[in-house]
């Protein structure tokens, strides 16, 4: 696929992320700042999602919104993705009973993709959106992934993500696996080495795929706040998902 192509496929999904809860509609230049890309494409994409019906325009307030059609895009396919909404009922009660940013993550080649996040409601939050992507073998999400996988194997893919990283962000194989051994033995990743400065996160892996993809349930705020209240974070995570994610042995007990 040429790179202009696959440049292009790739802002449109951005933009279609960008709008959620914290950006219900938004204009041009909004779009372009925090997407980073120049003012005049990122209006020309807008007006050519507009004209297929994907987005609104409001004349007073010179701002874009989604339209109906970007909420019916996932309709046939979420239940059978995402199963009989247990997930998603697993994250609404993470995010009403902690008050933090809450997200599923991915996995998906060397990286580690955000693809749902709800935002904070404490006053002192991070934020953080949908569409969000992270290197697998660089952060401390990715690390809960590799923590699934066999030793072999995570030494496999911290070499490719060598041969691929910028200069000077390589990620270090002895340095991942202190994190790995850490996860294993603790159930969950607990870490303040985050990509947001001043960040904190804790996740676990859920303890069944969807259509053979992993996923994680992670839980994302101030690094001081998360690790002050990471013992009650992890009851309440570890609780959410064994309710909404019963083991075999459980539902026939």
């Amino acid at each position: 696929m040429p790179q202009d192509q696959a440049r292009s496929i790739k802002r449109t999904l951005e933009v279609l992320e960008y709008f959620d809860e914290e950006n219900p509609s938004a204009s041009v230049g909004s779009i372009s700042r925090d997407l980073g890309y120049p003012q005049s494409s990122t209006s020309i994409l807008l007006k050519s999602l507009l004209n297929l019906g994907y987005l609104s325009y409001d004349d007073k307030t010179r701002t874009y919104r989604p339209t109906a059609r970007v909420a019916l895009l996932g309709r046939g396919i979420r239940s059978h993705l995402l199963g009989d909404g247990n997930l998603m009922a697993a994250l609404d009660e993470l995010s009403t009973k902690t008050g933090e940013l809450i997200f599923l993550a991915s996995q998906a080649g060397l990286s580690v993709h955000y693809i749902h996040v709800i935002p904070a409601t404490n006053p002192l939050r991070m934020h953080l959106r949908a569409g969000a992507v992270r290197p697998l073998a660089g952060s401390s999400s990715g690390h809960l992934f590799l923590a699934a996988r066999t030793d072999a194997d995570i030494a496999t893919i911290v070499k490719r993500s060598q041969e691929v990283a910028e200069p000077g962000k390589a990620p270090d194989l002895d340095d991942v696996m202190r994190e790995v051994r850490k996860i294993r033995k603790a159930g969950y990743v607990l870490s303040t080495r985050t990509v947001t400065p001043g960040g904190g996160v804790l996740g676990m892996m859920l303890p069944q795929q969807f259509e053979h993809q992993p996923l994680a349930i992670c839980l994302g705020g101030v690094g001081s706040v998360v690790t002050e209240n990471a013992d009650r974070f992890v009851r309440i995570m570890a609780d959410a998902i064994a309710r909404h994610f019963p083991s075999p042995a459980s539902q026939s007990a």
